[in-house]
Formats: structure tokens, sequence, C-alpha cells
């Protein structure tokens, strides 16, 4: 929750954003930013991610997994590494690149099995 809270306040500072849709996999994170509620030691960062995202103004909304990959793979990677990590266009690894490609041109995916 606080990498999130970072993300979405890093994203509308710099790319000077007005509105944001925000998608994630999570229903209870969702429900926790839009609803209340969650556990106490969280509540500081979902007032903050709640003071960011106006609910009037901006969309936050479920998607399946497979609905975008390339967040998912980067989430997970998000657990291995210690530290702030950003790709920019040119050095995202090939998995990556290729998922880009087919979230594109709308194609679907299938989880691995």
């Amino acid at each position: 929750m606080v990498i999130f809270s970072y993300i979405v306040e890093l994203y509308i500072k710099r790319l000077g954003l007005s509105v944001l849709w925000v998608e994630s996999d999570s229903t209870l994170a969702i429900h926790c930013i839009t609803k209340g509620g969650g556990p106490w030691h969280i509540q500081a960062t979902l007032r903050h991610i709640r003071h960011l995202l106006a609910m009037d103004r901006d969309t936050i909304t479920h998607i399946f997994r497979e609905g975008n990959q390339v967040a998912d793979l980067l989430a997970s990677e998000g657990w291995d590494r210690r530290y702030y990590y950003e790709y920019s266009s040119q050095d995202l690894p090939r998995r990556h690149r290729s998922l880009v490609q087919i979230d594109r041109f709308g194609l679907p995916t299938v989880r691995g099995l």
C-alpha cells in the first residue's frame, strides 16, 4: 500500500495528471480505499491514497490479473526488489515488452498452467 501511494503521487506530480483511473486485482484493497476499513497499521496510507484519489473525479476499479499481465509481472518483481526501480521503454526486458505488445493489440492472454 505504501508503494502504491508513492507511485500514485509520483505520477500525479511527474505527469501532471488531472484525472486518474487506477486498476487493481485486489478487491480488498479497492474496498479499503473506497469504503474504508482495513488494518489499523495502514490507515495513514489509506487516508493518503484517498486524498490523492478524488473519488468524485478519479476511478478505481477491479481487473483480473489476466487483464493486465504487465502490471502483474511488475508487481511480482517488486516483491523481489529491496529498492525502487523504474524501467524506461528502452530497457524493458523482453518478456515485459511482449506482454505490452499483446496488451496494446487487445489480444487475450492466459495465465501459465
